[in-house]
């Protein structure tokens, strides 16, 4: 099996299902006032705790319509509060503009020492792209431009005098004297549910988040679906003369009983349903990482047998959550 990686969702307004602790903190950021931002200390004492657990990556989601902070400022601000965990932003082609990402990407990489990696988004989110980028209305044409934009800024990355002619790019003689310090550059990593995507996630990331059913019980047929899907991407990868990694995002929820631990999911799932921003962020219940310590590692064992390693986690509440994690969960599946 695939060594076990674990990953934390960087808490935020529409990441997490806030607790009691840090409403207050998420509320504040739509007021103006105060001193230094609660909810990034808050963010910043939670990661800083994961990494002490042995958490190794940290995925910051962007919400451009939401209170959240920006996912690239916030990722620079984490590398300096840690040490050793890496800093996986979002990033949104037909939004961010990839000459710029690629200058502060290789900012990034350097004052994390190396850690820096970045999650290419499509995004599904329409409003968004009407304010503050450009909507492509069919699949295909945004996983090309997302081909694209990845292709712009490795070839800024790697070459002194870089030139391209695409469709949504065009490049005459560019240059980016500040490099990383990862060579050849930071990795990529991305989800997709449809052929071409997935063809651009073989040919230019690292990681790819798989693809499963959002109602948990349907557990079983997910377990297919995963095993099949990545069936294909090893196809399509080994053609290419590559591997890549396997991750998939999850919520957490440990119960005394699996009894009790699937009336907290109901719980969860109606409370989601009635705040419109935590329906925006809030997933993972059908990774079906629910019940006892005894079920959640069997279940995170079953899935490294399908040959996925990286585990992006979060939990409610959040900080507790995680404690409780470290404490029954990982004991059984280290």
């Amino acid at each position: 099996m695939p060594r076990l990686t674990l990953g934390i969702w960087a808490p935020a307004p529409q990441t997490i299902r806030p607790d009691p602790s840090v409403r207050s903190a998420f509320a504040a950021l739509t007021e103006y006032g105060g001193g230094t931002d609660a909810s990034y200390l808050y963010c910043a004492d939670v990661v800083k705790k994961a990494e002490q657990i042995g958490f190794e990556i940290c995925l910051i989601a962007q919400r451009y319509l939401g209170a959240d902070l920006d996912s690239w400022v916030l990722a620079t601000a984490l590398a300096t509060q840690t040490k050793k965990i890496k800093i996986l932003a979002a990033l949104h082609p037909g939004i961010a503009d990839p000459r710029i990402a690629a200058k502060m990407g290789a900012s990034i990489d350097r004052i994390s020492g190396g850690r820096f990696c970045i999650n290419i988004v499509n995004g599904l989110r329409r409003d968004e792209f009407a304010i503050y980028g450009k909507w492509l209305d069919q699949e295909k044409p945004r996983y090309w431009r997302m081909s694209e934009f990845i292709s712009v800024m490795k070839g800024l990355w790697t070459q002194q005098d870089f030139s391209f002619q695409g469709k949504y790019y065009q490049i005459e003689h560019g240059k980016l004297p500040t490099k990383p310090i990862q060579n050849p550059y930071p990795p990529f990593y991305a989800a997709s549910r449809i052929d071409d995507g997935m063809d651009v996630v073989a040919r230019e990331c690292s990681t790819w988040f798989v693809n499963y059913d959002k109602d948990r019980g349907n557990y079983a047929q997910s377990l297919k679906r995963i095993e099949f899907e990545i069936g294909i991407m090893e196809q399509r990868v080994k053609a290419l003369g590559k591997t890549i990694s396997y991750g998939i995002n999850a919520l957490v929820l440990i119960g005394e009983s699996d009894e009790q631990a699937e009336e907290m999911a109901e719980e969860h799932l109606k409370f989601v349903a009635s705040d419109p921003l935590c329906a925006v962020g809030t997933s993972g219940v059908g990774a079906a990482l629910i019940g006892t310590p005894d079920t959640i590692a069997k279940r995170i064992r079953t899935y490294q047998s399908l040959g996925i390693s990286l585990f992006m986690l979060h939990f409610y509440p959040m900080r507790e959550g995680m404690e409780d994690f470290a404490k029954k969960v990982l004991p059984l599946v280290r």
